[in-house]
């Protein structure tokens, strides 16, 4: 009989198969407990047990109380721990109370002490349950007695690194080569510090030592060697362009010079390169002396008189009063080189807000009243005393008649807000204006000085030439104010001559070489004719027989004669019986010619007359007078002088001058 082969069972084979499956589920039991543990280790709010701040065991407790237990143990006990450092054989101290500790951050780090891994806690919670102890560093808020302990130490042994230092010494720069120096860094010393107040506080607070405990440590010092200086940093701060002393536009004060400063910066570098530390050595400086000085300058402004003009003052009262207004306006102007004078922006408008009073002015070719007048006479001075100098003029006009009180092409009429008066002063130095009244003898004169600087001796003389003289014309008028059987002169619309004026300046070195001849331009002054006002029941006078009223034919009363088609009286009347032209009022005695530029066409040209019948020259001032410093004006560039006539032979009230 066949059998079968029957494979023997292992010995035990169950029971091991039950023995690995107890294991595991106890593994199981254990990992859930372990998990567990860990949970409960990271949600407990108590510190982990034998955990130490600052001598103070703040095992189970909570961040609150082991904070509260540290404040009172400081507060209690503070001044009998200390913490010293050392360098050497100095020795700085500091007691727990003069730290600013945080025992909220201290307990907070002592309670998340083996807390940063979820699975690591619970076996480091179990490690510090078997007694294993671990101490946490008091936490600093600020570190205020430390720095000051550093500062001590470095003041009392002067061991920091000392950089280069460098100074101007007259023509030198001298420079001093830093030296390696030992510091000790302020975290290096925090750090140290509260390590030996943890020491002190361990054996006080922790170990139950008596009285006064300190605890020491020596700091570790560092050497710094000198920091090379930044030489182009250097010549940037020393470099210094040499300026001139000036004038300050806004305080009229002369400010300082600057003396330029210059040196070579390769040749500091070498020189540096080359000394030994802490070894003083040198380098010379370049100095520049500037032009001007504060010193020279202000013993050059206005040390020379560059020019001078005068004038008269004549008319009525309000006349006067408005001309020394306007000069008072303008006395004191100071001109940096370059700045231009204005006379309109001098003296602004000429109203009775600005204090000015009525006088004379032009308008249309007939005198009257307006508020301002005379003030050209003002103008015209300084442009006379200006012609003496070899100033830049920028904007000038003549009047419309001769003024009489300067010489004929010297006179500069203004009219706010359309005609002005400007020149430049184009020297190289400030200009003043002075512009005043002054007695001499029996007569009030209006003295314009312009001072600058002139160290060349350059001075300026005006001439003018005159021409196309014509003298005046007559016109009758009638006027039935005037009694039956007689005339009666205009003496409110004066007669002027028409003349015309070339005028040149003449520029002279201090040797008294001519330097330029520069031409001023043309003036062209109008005649204005005599009128001569009649009753007009007697007839145009060009009429009468023999001079007397009615013998011949009557012009209408009511139409005026044509003055231009009037007989002349020097050959249609007897030249006796009427004022002879050139015996009229005298044109200086009335109403001042010069109180405005009336811009309208000259006169005819062709009836001259002789220069005696305007105002005498001789009034103004000597045209010799002044000095210029600066360079001869281009004279292209001044205006034309004449004014031009308005077609209709009407022209804007303008300011008696």
């Amino acid at each position: 009989m066949e059998g079968q082969r029957v494979e023997p069972k292992p010995a035990g084979g169950g029971k091991g198969k039950k023995i690995a499956i107890a294991a595991g589920i106890v593994l199981g039991v254990l990992a859930c407990a372990y998990v567990g543990l860990c949970a409960w280790v990271g949600s407990s709010g108590a510190i982990f047990p034998h955990t130490v701040v600052g001598g103070v065991d703040v095992s189970g407790m909570t961040v609150e109380q082991a904070a509260s237990a540290l404040d009172q143990a400081v507060a209690q006990h503070g001044d009998q721990m200390a913490g010293t450092i050392t360098y050497g054989d100095w020795r700085g101290t500091v007691t727990a109370d003069q730290m600013d500790y945080d025992w909220s951050a201290s307990a907070q780090a002592a309670w998340q002490d083996g807390r940063d891994s979820f699975f690591a806690q619970g076996g480091l919670y179990l490690a510090r349950l078997m007694g294993q102890e671990h101490r946490v560093t008091a936490w600093s808020v600020s570190a205020d007695a430390v720095d000051r302990l550093v500062d001590q130490m470095q003041e009392e042994l002067g061991e920091d690194a000392t950089a280069a230092s460098y100074e101007l010494d007259g023509d030198e720069l001298v420079m001093t080569k830093g030296r390696t120096g030992v510091s000790v860094s302020r975290d290096n010393a925090l750090d140290t510090v509260l390590d030996a107040l943890d020491e002190a506080m361990e054996r006080k607070l922790g170990q139950g030592e008596e009285g006064y405990v300190e605890a020491e440590r020596e700091l570790q010092p560092q050497e710094t060697p000198p920091q090379e200086p930044d030489f182009d940093e250097i010549y940037r701060e020393v470099h210094t362009q040499a300026k001139s002393a000036e004038m300050d536009p806004e305080t009229f004060q002369v400010t300082d010079h600057v003396v330029g400063v210059d040196f070579d910066v390769e040749a500091l570098r070498a020189a540096y390169e080359a000394a030994g530390e802490g070894e003083t050595f040198s380098v010379p400086l370049e100095l520049e002396v500037p032009k001007e000085t504060k010193e020279s300058l202000e013993g050059k402004l206005f040390a020379d008189l560059l020019g001078e003009g005068s004038t008269v003052l004549t008319g009525t009262a309000n006349r006067q009063f408005n001309v020394k207004l306007a000069a008072e306006a303008c006395n004191g102007t100071i001109l940096l080189p370059g700045d231009e004078f204005s006379f309109n922006g001098r003296t602004g408008s000429r109203s009775a807000a600005m204090g000015y009073k009525s006088a004379t002015v032009y308008s249309g070719g007939k005198t009257v009243n307006e508020v301002g007048g005379g003030v050209c006479q003002t103008s015209s001075t300084i442009y006379y005393a200006l012609l003496h100098t070899n100033l830049e003029v920028v904007e000038r006009r003549n009047h419309g008649y001769n003024t009489g009180y300067v010489p004929e092409g010297m006179d500069a009429t203004v009219y706010y807000g359309l005609t002005d008066f400007r020149f430049r002063n184009n020297t190289d130095y400030p200009v003043r204006i002075d512009i005043f009244p002054e007695w001499q003898g029996n007569k009030e004169l209006l003295i314009c000085r312009i001072y600058g600087t002139n160290p060349e001796g350059i001075y300026a003389v005006p001439e003018s030439s005159t021409f196309n003289w014509q003298s005046p014309t007559t016109v009758y008028q009638p006027d039935e104010t005037v009694p039956q059987g007689t005339t009666k002169v205009d003496t409110v619309q004066n007669p002027y001559v028409g003349v015309s004026a070339q005028t040149y300046r003449y520029v002279y070195d201090g040797e008294d070489n001519l330097l330029e001849k520069q031409d001023m331009g043309v003036s062209v002054y109008r005649m204005r004719p005599r009128t001569i006002l009649y009753n007009p029941a007697d007839g145009d006078p060009a009429t009468w027989v023999d001079g007397v009223p009615g013998t011949g034919q009557t012009t209408d009363p009511n139409q005026p004669a044509d003055p231009g088609t009037a007989t002349d009286p020097g050959t249609a009347t007897d030249p006796g019986t009427v004022t002879d032209p050139g015996t009229t009022t005298d044109p200086g005695a009335g109403t001042d010619p010069g109180t405005t530029a009336d811009p309208v066409q000259p006169g005819d040209a062709g009836a001259a007359a002789g220069p005696g019948t305007t105002t005498d020259p001789g009034a103004a001032a000597d045209p010799g007078a002044g000095t210029d410093p600066v360079q001869p004006a281009d004279s292209g560039t001044n205006p034309d002088p004449v004014q031009p006539a308005d077609a209709g032979g009407q022209t804007p009230a303008e300011p008696a001058a």
